[in-house]
């Protein structure tokens, strides 16, 4: 028996198995607490698998003997299928009284085995070790997957427009770490007026510094050596005599609308584009005149207040924001939606088809290579894990065991300070962690990757994901690695971010609850506004349908009685005519 209990191999397993399990549960009972399973398995179930239907409602002691002997000859793994068996055997016999009671019975026992260990293992067959066809005509290398339609591509040979590592000159490095410093350094200069930017955010700005200075140098002629952030922004606005110079301020701005109309016109940008790099464009001006304000730094970071307002261009430039968020919130999206959205049923169908896809074998039973084995953990494990936990991609790229991924008795979970996640400032007050518990059907494919195919890479990092060729992911690298598998899958160019766009949309279509929604808002790091404004894909038609349902669906109530006729007194001289 203990052996059964361990390792079942048949339906005749099981059944004793659960039978046990129902007397030690019921130890007292006077009644047989497994005629029920018993009836429902060999007179109900077992005739589709080709047992002769017993001719008495009423089990034979030879009825059983023979029903269990046969249940020795079916294996485990078509339990998966017994109920829907079951209820072909009632629909052939008509009329079945108690049918419900016999359908309990066995769905009872099946959802008992569901929460035995070895049930996830003994149900699979041999089909589980065959991959399925993975060229599907879509996902090849010759596919030009476009949502846009853009004349300038990442394939054109002027895309890249920034500076080069190796055409920074020494002085134009020295200039940008100092540009980065300031703006990152945790006390910072007496004059900066700012709280310290994050790692992140500060680069964000030196890469545009680096793209504007490459603008220069490739479409305006400045050479190399001369290269420098003053070349950006020129004046601070501000004559020696400390009068506003609109001279200065003109030739900035001037130059600062040649390079936006030069993004519209030649790199088909959209304003979003252009107010990054007004954004850092503001940044250089108040690394360059910091020190030409006359405001307090400490007052303004402490009271929260706009510093800077006393530099002319720094406002001008604010003023520039202005007008391109206005078109910001209303331009229309460049890609086309259509051809990029998967709805959150379909995503779920994509990751139990890679899952299917780290079968050991392929479809003709040739063993496949490690290489080829760990791609496939590696892309079912991102898929599964974005599911389980819809973060952006950074999180993907910079889970680090023992860091970001923690193991507490048996337990995998996600954590994060402030500086992990983009709006950590927001979610992560007073030394506070953001602390979320992965499901536990996560738990062996984790295990497996971790133990067994990371390896296969040689990684020279310590993150859980890699490249093939062993370096960190980065952020195109996961776009493109998540994107072209997905588009194998359903010809759809979807990419990690708008998993986090799927998954509320669908929420919101479901009719779920606001609780429930303001719970993923949280899980997500943003607000409940923002989950609104940005996450939600629903359609103007999708997003009134309720309330036309809601109308269509209101009671008619009934008119109120007419008011009663008014009678008339006649006059004595009329009532005398």
């Amino acid at each position: 028996m203990d052996n059964i209990l361990l390792n079942p191999k048949t339906f005749y397993d099981v059944y004793v198995t659960h039978c046990e399990s129902l007397k030690a549960l019921h130890n007292n009972s006077k009644h047989d607490v497994t005629a029920g399973i018993r009836t429902a398995s060999i007179r109900y179930t077992l005739p589709k698998w080709g047992f002769p239907l017993p001719s008495r409602n009423k089990l034979t002691a030879e009825d059983i003997k023979a029903g269990l002997e046969f249940m020795k000859t079916i294996p485990i793994s078509e339990l998966t299928n017994a109920l829907a068996y079951q209820q072909e055997v009632f629909d052939s016999l008509g009329n079945v009284p108690s049918s419900r009671n016999y359908r309990y019975h066995l769905n009872k026992m099946l959802v008992w085995c569901h929460k035995q260990s070895w049930w996830e293992n003994a149900v699979k067959t041999d089909a589980n070790k065959y991959c399925p066809a993975i060229r599907l005509q879509r996902g090849r290398v010759s596919d030009k997957v476009r949502v846009t339609n853009k004349k300038m591509t990442p394939k054109c040979s002027n895309f890249k427009y920034g500076l080069k590592f190796e055409e920074i000159t020494p002085e134009s490095q020295q200039e940008l770490d100092n540009f980065l410093n300031f703006q990152t350094t945790l006390v910072g200069g007496r004059k900066r007026q700012d709280a310290p930017l994050r790692h992140r955010s500060a680069m964000a700005h030196v890469k545009n510094a680096k793209r504007l200075l490459g603008w220069l140098h490739r479409y305006k002629g400045v050479p190399l050596e001369e290269l420098n952030l003053k070349l950006l922004v020129s004046a601070s606005g501000l004559t020696k005599e400390g009068h506003r110079d609109e001279d200065a301020i003109d030739k900035v701005i001037d130059l600062v609308d040649e390079h936006l109309q030069w993004l519209r016109d030649i790199r088909e940008a959209l304003p979003n584009t252009e107010l990054k790099c007004v954004e850092s464009l503001v940044a250089v001006a108040k690394f360059l005149y910091h020190k030409e304000s006359k405001y307090q730094s400490r007052e303004q970071v402490a009271s929260k207040r706009v510093g800077y307002r006393d530099i002319p261009i720094i406002e001008e430039l604010r003023r520039l924001e202005c007008e391109i968020m206005a078109r910001v919130n209303t331009a229309p999206p460049r890609s086309d939606e259509s051809k990029k959205w998967v709805d959150w049923p379909t995503y779920k169908a994509c990751i139990e088809r890679l899952i299917s896809e780290c079968a050991p074998l392929d479809k003709k039973g040739k063993k496949r290579t490690n290489r080829t084995l760990a791609q496939s953990h590696q892309i079912a494990l991102i898929c599964m894990l974005l599911s389980a936990f819809p973060d952006r991609s950074r999180t993907i790229r910079e889970l680090e065991v023992g860091r970001t991924l923690i193991n507490r008795d048996g337990k995998w979970f996600v954590e994060h300070t402030a500086e992990d996640f983009k709006t950590g400032n927001s979610f992560c007050k007073n030394g506070q962690k953001r602390v979320v518990e992965l499901p536990q059907t996560l738990y062996p494919l984790l295990e497996e990757w971790l133990s067994k195919w990371r390896s296969v890479f040689n990684p020279n990092h310590p993150y859980v994901f890699t490249q093939l060729n062993g370096k960190p992911l980065t952020d195109g690298s996961v776009y493109q690695y998540f994107r072209k598998r997905i588009y194998r899958l359903t010809g759809q160019a979807f990419t990690p971010h708008m998993v986090r766009d799927s998954i509320v949309t669908y929420l919101k279509l479901s009719g779920t609850s606001d609780q429930v929604l303001a719970a993923l808002a949280e899980l997500m790091a943003h607000s409940q506004k923002m989950q609104h404004q940005i996450y939600d894909r629903r359609t103007p038609e999708q997003k009134v349908a309720p309330a036309l349902s809601a109308l269509q669906s209101l009671p008619t109530g009934n008119l109120p009685p007419p008011p009663p006729l008014k009678t008339i007194e006649l006059t004595t001289e009329i009532q005398e005519q």
